[in-house]
């Protein structure tokens, strides 16, 4: 992963589903290109935050409370007094059972004690009652660390029961509820999964054995715990995750579970742009409406919500003490989530919880308005502008209707890669795509969600035959990117340059079946903090118009005809289309040189040409040869 362009930034190192669908850019072949602006650590947002709004409080949107991504009991215990003050009303309780896996009456180390005896739960309990004293909530967290077997009855009567010890523990130390965070396993979340061996089962029974199993989950909870408040994250768009999510909500809406089910963004992490934080509000009501039976939509509108995460300091899972976003930017994202957001809103704290009560100041760069920072929790001010008042209060009350006009967004389905998969997002209203290629997706979409095969080349033109040379040296300052490697300055197939381990010369790269995009990371070695390049020819039979259509994850440079063509210096999850480079193919055989840059997880990107309504052109080839 790279620098930060307003996505979640845990999530999408697993999964291969968009989050957003993020701005296109569009250089025109016959423009120079200037290298784009790279921001510095932690600031890395495309997107600004929507000028001319006025900010205050408004008793027509009363504030939610914000939970503190996770504390120990200890620390909760110490500080949730101090907290308060800072602004946080709630706390996600960690480390205490990690894992679905976990016994967690073993997490004090004497496994034999059980109930009032057992020392952990004396902690959580003093935590609890510390928090229910200043009318703070609290939420036993637990995981999805390690995969599951579904098929698995003897595997899921263990699991099923660790989910009933979860509920009791948290039922009977005083939590307010339970928090379930799906994402650790998400590429089982996908049917392509190489642990899917469709054996004695077919993809629509492997999504109906997860709705069996999870429905049982929600059951077994809310036997034991029927009070309880749940909150699950993060959003999984259009995969098996949203099985998950879907199961659970159905089996509260059967029962009317009083508490509600509480859906926690994470693609809002750094989104600083009010209509852009609407926006996803919108889609993931958009996807529930879409997913649930109609009594199920009936229970999401009167006792769900959709709770929006922020990500204000540090950067990655690395110890950077820098903020997340320029303060204007976080007052925006602050205010919109607090209006979206009609119960909780929560906040990340990787590497910030003391800095959110306000010490450790002096590891943060002189030049960082810190106390500015922390005002703005303190005074938790929202957009008073009216026209985003009446939205927020729509989209609170899981209103569906076309927001379009409001935020100048809509709504459409998107492809991943290179782990291929489906999702939903917000895109402006001008990259729209044409009416034919929105069908398709949608199609593609509605394939890969009932476990279809979709095979992107045969329904896009996706092109996944590339000749390949790599890996040359990244590091986590991005020099990589900004390097010259020999391949830009020349093509020569021939050619051995020097890479990370060694000698590196061209070689053949075809997708692997049953994708259409080009996964480096499956490719070369070391895979982390590395750059490769990726090459193929396209032979036209006249000149005509077409259009370059790329994503990459992450960085990506583009060359056609030799020419730089396109730039993108952030993290990116690679979407189809992504980027649309419009260009004048000539007659006869023109070479496209791709480079991608990686950071963590996934690396690689997806490509086509199409003509200038985005349909695949039929009259050209691709060759490796020049």
């Amino acid at each position: 992963m790279a620098l930060k362009e307003g996505n979640s930034v845990k999530m999408w190192a697993y999964l291969a589903i968009p989050a957003v669908l993020a701005a296109a850019t569009v250089w025109a072949a016959d423009q120079p290109v200037s290298p784009s602006p790279r921001p510095g650590p932690g600031i890395g947002n495309s997107s600004k935050a929507e000028p001319g709004l006025t900010y205050g409080h408004s008793d027509e949107l009363p504030l939610p409370k914000t939970i503190m991504f996770s504390c120990g009991p200890d620390e909760i215990a110490a500080d949730a007094e101090e907290w308060a003050k800072h602004g946080v009303q709630a706390f996600f309780v960690d480390f205490v059972a990690r894992d679905w896996s976990s016994d967690i009456w073993a997490a004090d180390g004497k496994p034999w004690t059980i109930g009032a005896s057992d020392e952990m739960f004396q902690k959580v309990k003093k935590a609890t009652e510390v928090c229910n004293r200043i009318g703070s909530d609290t939420f036993l967290k637990i995981a999805f660390d390690h995969f599951f077997e579904w098929f698995n009855d003897t595997a899921w009567d263990r699991i099923d029961n660790n989910f009933r010890q979860f509920a009791i523990f948290a039922r009977d130390s005083g939590c307010t509820g339970l928090a379930l965070d799906i994402e650790y396993v998400g590429e089982q979340y996908s049917y392509d999964w190489p642990g899917y061996d469709y054996k004695g089962y077919t993809r629509p029974e492997l999504a109906a054995k997860i709705r069996q199993r999870m429905t049982k989950v929600m059951s077994i909870m809310c036997d034991e715990f029927p009070n309880m408040v749940f909150l699950t994250f993060p959003e999984p768009g259009l995969s098996l995750g949203n099985i998950i999510h879907t199961a659970w909500i159905e089996e509260a809406a059967r029962r009317n579970a009083p508490g509600g089910i509480h859906y926690c963004t994470e693609s809002t992490y750094r989104l600083p742009n009010i209509r852009h934080m609407f926006g996803r509000a919108w889609v993931s009501d958009f996807i529930m409406d879409r997913f649930l039976s109609e009594r199920a939509k009936t229970y999401w509108k009167d006792k769900c919500s959709i709770a929006a995460g922020l990500w204000p300091f540090g950067f990655d899972y690395q110890t950077v003490y820098m903020p997340g976003m320029p303060l204007e930017e976080w007052r925006q994202a602050y205010a919109a989530s607090l209006m979206m957001s009609r119960k909780y809103t929560w906040i990340y704290s990787g590497n910030c919880r003391e800095m959110l009560v306000g010490r450790a100041k002096d590891k943060y760069p002189p030049n960082v308005d810190i106390p500015a920072y922390l005002k703005v929790m303190v005074d938790r001010e929202i957009v008073t502008t009216p026209k985003y008042v009446a939205v927020a209060k729509d989209l609170r009350s899981m209103v569906l209707r076309n927001y379009s006009a409001d935020l100048g967004l809509a709504v459409v389905p998107g492809i991943g890669a290179p782990y291929e998969g489906a999702g939903i997002g917000e895109i402006p209203l001008a990259e729209v795509p044409s009416r034919d290629v929105l069908a398709q997706l949608w199609d593609a979409a509605k394939d890969y969600y009932e476990g279809k095969e979709v095979r992107l080349s045969e329904r896009f033109g996706t092109v996944g035959d590339w000749i390949v040379v790599g890996p040359f040296k990244n590091d986590s300052n991005w020099t990589g990117y900004e390097t010259a490697y020999p391949p830009e300055t020349g093509i020569d197939l021939d050619a051995i340059y020097d890479g990370i381990n060694g000698p590196v010369k061209w070689t053949e790269y075809h997708r692997l079946e049953p994708f259409s995009s080009v996964n480096f990371g499956t490719n070369f070695n070391p895979s982390v903090f590395a750059c490769a390049y990726a090459l193929v020819y396209v032979t036209s039979p006249k000149e005509q118009p077409a259009q370059l259509r790329i994503g990459t994850n992450d960085m990506g440079k583009m060359w056609f005809n030799g020419k730089l063509v396109h730039e993108y210096p952030y993290e990116g999850w690679a979407g189809m289309d992504r980027h649309i480079v419009p260009v004048t193919l000539p007659q006869g055989k023109s070479p496209i040189l791709v480079k991608v840059c990686n950071g963590l997880g996934q690396w690689g990107f997806i490509f086509r040409i199409t003509d200038t309504d985005g349909m695949p052109l039929k009259d050209i080839r691709y060759t490796l040869q020049p």
